[in-house]
C-alpha cells in the first residue's frame, strides 16, 4: 500500500490524485512513502544552479533523486509545504507550492511559491520539473548555505 491506498488502485488514479497523495506524504516528511510514487526511471529537474544546491539541475533515476531529496530534508526543515491550484491536462499536473523552509545550519528561513509540473504514468511520477524564483533562491543559498 502507498499512502494508505492499495498500489493497484493508484494505477487507476487520476494524475491529480497521484500528485495529491505524493504531496501529502512528502509534506509530512515520510520520504520512504513519497518515493513509492516515483518511477524507477523518473527525471527530476530543479532549475537552480547545481553549484549551489547539489540536487539541482537534472537528476535521472530513482536512486539519485532519492539521495538528493533526502539531503534536502537534512539541510532544510519544512515549516510549510502547501500545493495549490492543481490543473490537470492529459498526464500532466501543473500547480504551485507555497513553502517556508528553515535552513538547519543557519536557522534562516526561505519562503515563497514555486511552480511544479509533474507527468504521471501508471500511477507513478515519471518527470518532475520544479521552477523557483531562481535569483531569490540562489541569493539565499550564497548567503546562508555556503
Amino acid at each position: 500500500m502507498i499512502a494508505d491506498v492499495p498500489a493497484a488502485r493508484l494505477k487507476s488514479a487520476t494524475p491529480t490524485e497521484v500528485v495529491e497523495q505524493f504531496s501529502a506524504v512528502w509534506s509530512s516528511g515520510d520520504i520512504d512513502r513519497a518515493m513509492a510514487f516515483v518511477a524507477d526511471d523518473c527525471v527530476y529537474a530543479l532549475y537552480i544552479s547545481d553549484e549551489l544546491l547539489p540536487v539541482a539541475g537534472e537528476t535521472r533515476g530513482k536512486p539519485g533523486i532519492e539521495a538528493g531529496l533526502r539531503q534536502v530534508r537534512r539541510d532544510f526543515e519544512y515549516l510549510l509545504y502547501r500545493p495549490r491550484e492543481m490543473r490537470e491536462k492529459g498526464d500532466e499536473v501543473r500547480y504551485q507550492v507555497e513553502f517556508m523552509y528553515r535552513h538547519v545550519r543557519s536557522g534562516e528561513t526561505l519562503s515563497g511559491r514555486f511552480r511544479m509540473i509533474m507527468r504521471i504514468e501508471d500511477g507513478k511520477i515519471v518527470r518532475a520539473d520544479e521552477y523557483h524564483d531562481r535569483a531569490k533562491v540562489e541569493a539565499f543559498l550564497r548567503l546562508f548555505a555556503s
